[in-house]
């Protein structure tokens, strides 16, 4: 469902709907070269300081090609439907996504339930709830909204419950998603044998040395990256958290619920914009080489009524200090003792805009 609201933003931003099939694979083929020389310098590299330099670029690789496939699964990267199927599964495999698993939970429920709680990302205990839960639930809930806890939460909250394995409590799948799992398990089973043999027959670099280096540090990079992105997207104390899809259309629609992270010009560029976020809820068929455009004519043409801050580490650190758990019907946000970090969220009158598919 579709407000009228967000209908109409969409006409403001549709020009910059325009794919190049040519420039998405431009852009492909650098981020996967980018990735693959980043962990070739963790194979031949014998100065430990250098490997672990590329290990580490391996890791935001991994964040840049997922960005790519996060487009081609929006089938916004191209203009061919099954060139963007293709190229989502390849970019996807650093990261071991499950291209069907992502359809269904990022594109249908994260979508259609932004800020609705238990359906997205991030989505915040009431003090009830939290002092419901036992002492350990507690004491990982409370580490989740850490700094080094974003790596954990995105990693066990969404990708192992979400985005990997097909559980059978995930509804709603796509029927491609158990081969999307035996194409991830194998390319799994494939690299780290690979790293292991490469390990086993050079002279300077363990086989234990490469797996570190060249799996799980650029794993738990882009971990933490994504969690950090994903955060900073819908949680704010200026960012309401609703208990039902009516309690947030009482509110306005997806852009609504999403801040806009000003960077410099350099981190949109190795992003893909990906902090242009607005614009992409407003119409997600935007290729990310046009978000920047698009999200410039949503600030234009909205005015003080778009969510918009500049990042700053100390900005980033004070959220995390406000936002611990939330009150859905004062509509604030409280820390885990449960005293208000936030003024409520007012309800804006939303009668102009009427519901349509």
């Amino acid at each position: 469902m579709i407000n009228s609201k967000t209908k109409q933003l969409r006409t403001v931003v549709s020009e910059y709907r325009k794919r190049s099939t040519t420039l998405a694979l431009l852009l492909f083929t650098m981020d996967l070269l980018m990735y693959s020389s980043a962990v070739v310098g963790v194979i031949l590299f014998e100065n430990v300081a250098l490997k672990i330099l590329c290990s580490v670029l391996a890791g935001f690789n991994i964040s840049a090609l997922f960005i790519i496939g996060h487009d081609a699964a929006h089938n916004a990267l191209t203009n061919n439907k099954i060139l963007n199927q293709v190229i989502a599964r390849i970019v996807f495999l650093p990261s071991l996504h499950n291209y069907g698993l992502w359809l269904t939970e990022h594109n249908r429920i994260h979508h259609q339930a932004t800020n609705i709680k238990g359906m997205d990302s991030w989505s915040p205990l009431s003090k009830e709830e939290y002092d419901s839960l036992p002492a350990w639930k507690k004491r990982l809930e409370r580490f989740y909204r850490t700094i080094p806890g974003i790596c954990f939460y995105y990693m066990i909250e969404r990708w192992w419950k979400n985005k990997f394995f097909p559980f059978d409590n995930i509804k709603g799948k796509y029927n491609s998603v158990k081969w999307d799992f035996l194409l991830v398990s194998l390319y799994l089973v494939s690299y780290l044998s690979l790293l292991t043999y490469i390990g086993q027959v050079s002279a300077y670099s363990s086989s234990i040395q490469l797996i570190l280096l060249g799996f799980v540090l650029p794993f738990l990079i882009w971990n933490f990256m994504m969690g950090f992105t994903v955060y900073q997207h819908h949680t704010h104390e200026t960012i309401a958290w609703n208990k039902t899809r009516k309690d947030r259309e009482k509110l306005g629609g997806q852009e609504d619920f999403t801040m806009h992270v000003k960077y410099p010009h350099w981190y949109n560029l190795v992003s893909h914009n990906i902090m242009a976020h607005t614009a992409h809820h407003v119409d997600p068929g935007i290729p990310a080489y046009h978000l920047d455009k698009a999200q410039d004519k949503l600030s234009e043409y909205l005015g003080d009524d778009i969510k918009v801050i500049r990042f700053s580490f100390s900005g980033f650190i004070k959220t995390l200090a406000k936002c611990k758990l939330y009150d859905y019907d004062k509509r604030n946000w409280l820390d885990f003792d449960g005293k208000p970090t936030s003024t409520s969220v007012k309800l804006v009158e939303q009668a102009a805009f009427s519901d349509a598919a």
